[in-house]
Order: C-alpha cells, then sequence, then structure tokens
C-alpha cells in the first residue's frame, strides 16, 4: 500500500485481518489505520471484502486472524452494546428506527441506555428522572438543529421522506456522542440533491469526530474522505486520497475489469 498518512493518534487500527466463510478466503491480511479526525473510505469493486471488513472493524463481525481495535478497544471482544456505549456509532444501510413513533420520540428511544433512573423514579417523577429529561430535551434540541429536523420533531418517522429518514438515522446515533462513527452506504438510494445535502450534515458532524464510510458512490467519497482504502479480492490495494488512489493503474485495471458492476 501507499500514501497513508503517519504520526497522528489513531481512533482505529487493525492489523493481519483474515476471514473466511468456507473454503471463500473474504479479507487476506488486511491492515487498517485511521487517525483520529479522519473522514475514511473502504471502496472496492463488488465482492473485494469491503463491507466485511467494514463489519470487523466496528465490531459486528469476527476475524478469524488479526486484531481491532476502535479507541483503545478490542472491539472483537465486546458485544456490541458495549463497544457503543463507549463512543462507537454506526449506521445502517436500513435505516433502524420506529416509524410509528415521533422523531423526538426516537431519540427519546436512543437515550433511555445513557439515563440514570429507574422505572420506579420515572413513574414517581422523582428528581433524578426530572434531571435526566432536562439533559435529554437540551440534547435533543442540540441534535436536531444540527440535523436540520427541528421543524419535524412530531411528525412520525415512517412519514418522512428517505433521504430525512436517513439524517433521522443519523440524529439517533448522535443522542449517545460518538467519537467514531462507521457509516454503511450512507447516501444509497438517495436523489442529487438529499446526497449534496446529507454530505454537508456530515462535514458538520465529522468536527471531532472520526468517519469511516463504505460506499460505492464515488462522487460522495470524494467529496467528504480525506484518505481512503481500495480493496480487490479481500486485499488492499492501495491507502491514499481518494483522488490519488482512483488513478493507481491496479485500482482503475479492477474497475474496469468488473464488467458492468458498480463498486458496492
Amino acid at each position: 500500500m501507499s500514501g497513508a498518512m503517519s504520526g497522528a493518534q489513531y481512533a482505529v487500527e487493525a492489523a493481519g485481518i483474515e476471514k473466511r466463510y468456507g473454503g471463500v478466503v473474504a479479507l487476506r491480511g488486511v491492515d487498517v489505520r485511521i487517525r483520529e479526525g479522519a473522514i475514511y473510505g473502504l471502496i472496492g469493486p463488488n465482492g473485494a471484502g469491503k463491507s466485511t471488513m467494514f463489519d470487523i472493524l466496528c465490531g459486528i463481525t469476527k476475524p478469524d486472524t488479526g486484531t481491532v481495535r476502535v479507541l483503545d478497544m478490542d472491539v472483537a471482544g465486546l458485544p456490541a452494546h458495549q463497544v457503543a456505549r463507549r463512543g462507537v456509532g454506526r449506521t445502517f444501510q436500513r435505516t433502524a428506527m420506529f416509524g410509528e413513533s415521533t422523531v423526538y420520540e426516537n431519540l427519546l428511544f436512543a437515550s433511555y441506555g445513557s439515563m440514570r433512573h429507574s422505572v420506579a423514579a420515572r413513574l414517581l417523577r422523582l428528581p433524578v428522572w426530572r434531571q435526566d429529561m432536562a439533559a435529554f430535551a437540551a440534547k435533543a434540541d442540540e441534535v436536531l438543529v444540527t440535523c436540520g429536523l427541528d421543524g419535524l420533531r412530531d411528525q412520525p418517522a415512517s412519514s418522512l421522506a428517505y433521504g430525512t429518514q436517513r439524517r433521522l438515522a443519523v440524529a439517533i446515533m448522535l443522542m449517545n456522542e460518538p467519537r467514531v462513527i462507521f457509516l454503511d452506504e450512507p447516501v444509497a438510494g438517495m436523489n442529487e440533491n438529499e446526497t449534496a445535502s446529507f454530505i454537508e450534515l456530515m462535514r458538520t458532524v465529522a468536527k471531532g469526530r472520526t468517519i469511516v464510510i463504505v460506499e460505492h458512490d464515488m462522487a460522495a467519497i470524494g467529496a467528504l474522505c480525506d484518505e481512503v482504502l481500495v480493496m480487490v479480492d479481500g486485499r488492499p490495494i492501495v491507502n491514499d486520497t481518494p483522488a490519488r488512489a482512483l488513478k493507481h493503474p491496479e485500482v482503475i485495471a479492477a474497475y474496469l475489469g468488473a464488467d458492468d458492476d458498480e463498486p458496492a
């Protein structure tokens, strides 16, 4: 690989990652180092192994060999909810939310895990409950404004346009103040205006955070990412800026040799 930045603190580090599914080798000795505050993309043709690598980095899938650390945590050795509570957020291709609940209620549900009060304190409206709810309301108002949802707080989530639902998914994640965010195909299915709006949101959200993206939209990758890892056949080809990486001879050959498949 070439061109990786050095001399920085790393929010995400993976070394010697290998993964097999039966006789199929999905990943072959992949190393990743993502500096704090970077917006980092995983790209490659269909079947390149980038989605598997992405799931390993955020702790959803365990590697057969190799180590993964996110915010100095061994994510392969921790349950997903503990990883989330320690500052790691993720969005999925299918937006996860309660469709019949309002935007504001979805933010409330996302916050219960970090609240101190018990069910009894909630029923009796004890001071600890009131303190928790005041802190939640302040945070929710801030997140709604950041995500451009402040005028939709009482709308059922299922009534929102697709691009707006993706913003809500980000808002839900932000309620737990993640330091590292993993975005799975964040602009897939969006129209041009929705994509542009979402990119602007990500630039705002990225301040003080590290973002890792797996995405097939090369325009979005180019607009957002400081650095990308291009993968082909389960192995890393180049780690560099998007502009330089996409000019690498092996990368050009991999995409041109992918027939009519879109990179996914």
